[in-house]
């Protein structure tokens, strides 16, 4: 057993790019919206990881807009600091750091760094279980904020985490891989799914619920294209009978804590959680085989929906909230469209104008804040990335988790997370796919470029403090 392990690790080691991936998805899922001298630090490792690489083949319709949005990012700093280092382009720059990385990965490589980020989200899913659980005791708890410390960017998340979780039991056009194909997900990993989702429930993100939706739409359709629509649809109520079972469970458990005065009973919930798991490709064989039972649990979806809704009344407003921010942002973009207001300017902005004061740092709309802040070059580049990566070809359910957290920035602010971009590149990223072979020399000097400007960050950084 011990010689075993250690030639398994031996073997893990030896993909020293994926552990690099791996290890800055960690630490940039803790340090929630990111930090400029541990990003410029974890920069600086990354890119001289990538300097040991070969060649790369990369989508250059992803890698150069990447980049340039980093550009025009740095031009909106420097015009309202008068450097390059404050504002975001320091610790987004990551983005094409990792995106160059995985371009040096081979399709195996690619999906052990999935496995492990699903891993990983499952990870996270525990502690906002045990966590959860741990205050109900302790006099209670509102929305789960998870690792992220925000509900709203934990949901989506764990929305990532759990397309992950599909991915490796169908091929790119969508067709269900048997054992003997050597792809299918471990039994471990797939076991994570309702410790996932009622996660998921327990931070009442409606924008998480409604992008994971949006997703599993997608989803459905590729599947209607490809099989017969009949098909399709039972595939689709087998996903939404297990959704509908676990974060159920999870919106229990929520009531549980919120509005009884027994909060043991989260306890006695906890422990079903993971009963589930234990029992969840059982209960998913029961799904396939009597698809009656399985079409009344997916209609009480519908139940689950109305709890959640029940136990956060005020998002009907937050909605109508967003609408209104987003109306106030893009009045500061049509005045400033070349490079907009400056990063981080427009809360300040916002608490003197005449709109109400919705005291948030970010527009609860990715795009509309991106232009009222960075102006039309980066909205345009991280435009262009966002639907390269939904148009081009690829598996379906990562094409279907692309859509899902394409949605949620349109109502939301997962992409000022690093982690949650890290792990949504890691989900639905294929640089290889439509990518241009780039010759080692290239990606030598791509990579020692961004570290000479991870290096500089991280100088003024430590300088500044």
């Amino acid at each position: 057993m011990a010689e075993k392990l250690e030639r398994r690790l031996e073997g893990l080691f030896d993909h020293h790019g994926v552990l690099c991936v791996f290890f800055a998805l960690i630490i940039l899922t803790m340090l929630k919206a990111g930090n400029i001298g541990i990003i410029g630090g974890m920069g600086v490792m990354l890119c001289c990881a990538g300097l040991m690489q070969g060649g790369a083949k990369a989508d250059m319709w992803i890698l150069v807009p990447l980049i340039l949005y980093n550009l025009f990012s740095a031009a909106a700093s420097y015009v309202t600091f008068k450097n390059v280092v404050e504002g975001y382009a320091s610790t987004q720059l990551i983005f094409p750091a990792v995106y160059l990385m995985m371009a040096c990965m081979d399709e195996g490589e690619l999906q052990l760094l999935r496995r492990l980020s699903a891993l990983w989200a499952g990870a996270a899913a525990c502690q906002v279980l045990l966590r959860f659980t741990w205050q109900a005791m302790d006099g209670g708890m509102g929305r789960a904020g998870g690792m992220l410390g925000n509900p709203n960017a934990m949901g989506i998340f764990l929305v990532l985490g759990w397309f992950l979780l599909q991915d490796g039991n169908e091929d790119r056009d969508g067709q269900e891989c048997s054992p003997e194909c050597g792809i299918q997900r471990p039994a471990a990993i797939k076991s994570l799914e309702p410790v996932l989702l009622a996660a998921l429930a327990l931070t009442l993100s409606m924008g998480s619920f409604l992008s994971m939706a949006a997703g599993i739409g997608v989803l459905a359709v590729q599947k209607a294209g490809r099989d017969s629509r009949k098909a399709a649809l039972w595939h689709g109520i087998r996903v939404l009978a297990k959704a509908s079972l676990a974060v159920g469970t999870g919106i229990l458990m929520y009531i549980g804590s919120d509005q009884t005065d027994g909060p043991w009973i989260c306890i006695v919930i906890f422990l079903y959680i993971f009963a589930l798991a234990w029992q969840w490709e059982r209960f998913d064989r029961f799904l396939k085989k009597y698809r009656a039972a399985a079409a009344a649990i997916a209609a009480m979806g519908f139940m689950v929906a109305a709890a959640a809704v029940m136990a956060r009344p005020n998002s009907a407003y937050t909605f109508l909230e967003r609408l209104a921010m987003m109306k106030n942002g893009l009045g500061y973009f049509i005045s400033r469209p070349l490079l907009g207001v400056g990063p981080y300017q427009w809360r300040g902005l916002n608490l003197y104008d005449a709109d109400p004061y919705f005291n948030t740092y970010h527009i609860h709309n990715v795009f509309v804040h991106v232009g009222a802040e960075l102006g039309a070059g980066a909205l345009a580049m991280m435009a262009a990335v966002g639907i390269r990566c939904f148009l081009k070809k690829k598996a379906y359910v990562r094409r279907a988790g692309c859509a899902a957290f394409l949605c949620h920035n349109l109502m939301d602010t997962g992409f000022f997370y690093p982690g949650i971009v890290v792990m949504a590149m890691i989900m639905g990223g294929e640089p290889g796919s439509g990518g241009r072979q780039l010759k080692a020399g290239t990606v030598r000097a791509l990579f020692g470029g961004l570290g000479a400007v991870f290096a500089w960050n991280l100088y003024w950084y430590i300088r500044m403090t």
